[in-house]
């Protein structure tokens, strides 16, 4: 993969999150509470994702930012999942694992990688995490004696983008401290894929956004 095309997938993976936000700001009187959870993740990734570039195009290191941003993309999601997954796992094993996953992110930079060190450790952590949620919800969808049009579910959208991303980059962020040291062909080629697929995430992420449930259930109400 060349330069050009890589820089070309960036860009167009950073700011295609722009596209849901005009569609949330067109439809906000709408939205229902998974949606707006979901809107504020999209503002956040778009704030990180603006900085990184800023950041990248001045040759400053921004994988400090990335270590923080890990955190609070971890604690958003987890906001998500809590309400819908609240008949399999009680608010304390949500608490918990939230503040847990606070600990191993402080730890892991004071004594494994540091602020300018990819933090692989954080988001492998993530990613296991929230394709667990993902296999979960999916199994709570299964087990409902009631008929739901899935198509027009928000969660069920967000759910797959999800699953798709964590799980086709997991390997990637177990690998990428070891295995690429700089910029090189096969790391172009991985990060190039790893574009390739937050552009899925956020058509899935936009269309969550553009759906409008039947009826109102107990994950688009309030905690």
């Amino acid at each position: 993969m060349s330069e050009e095309l890589f820089n070309i997938l960036g860009s167009v993976s950073s700011f295609i999150v722009i596209i849901p936000l005009i569609l949330s700001g067109y439809k906000f009187k709408s939205l229902n509470i998974v949606q707006k959870k979901l809107l504020y993740l999209l503002i956040i990734v778009l704030i990180v994702e603006s900085v990184s570039n800023i950041l990248w195009y001045q040759k400053v290191n921004n994988l400090p930012l990335y270590h923080f941003f890990t955190v609070i993309q971890f604690l958003l999601i987890v906001n998500i999942y809590r309400r819908v997954l609240s008949q399999m796992f009680s608010k304390y094993f949500f608490v918990s694992l939230s503040i847990g996953f606070i600990v191993f992110a402080i730890i892991n930079i004071i004594w494994f990688q540091d602020l300018f060190t990819f933090n692989s450790n954080a988001t492998t952590l993530t990613g296991v995490i929230v394709i667990f949620f993902s296999l979960s919800y999916f199994y709570a969808l299964l087990k409902e004696v009631k008929y739901s049009a899935l198509e027009t579910n928000p969660m069920f959208w967000i759910n797959s983008g999800f699953l798709i991303y964590f799980s086709s980059n997991l390997i990637l962020f177990i690998m990428n401290n070891t295995l690429f040291k700089g910029v090189t062909e096969a790391s172009l080629i991985l990060w190039g894929l790893h574009a390739i697929i937050n552009i899925v995430l956020t058509i899935f992420y936009t269309v969550a956004i553009w759906v409008k449930p039947k009826k109102e259930t107990n994950e688009n109400s309030d905690f």
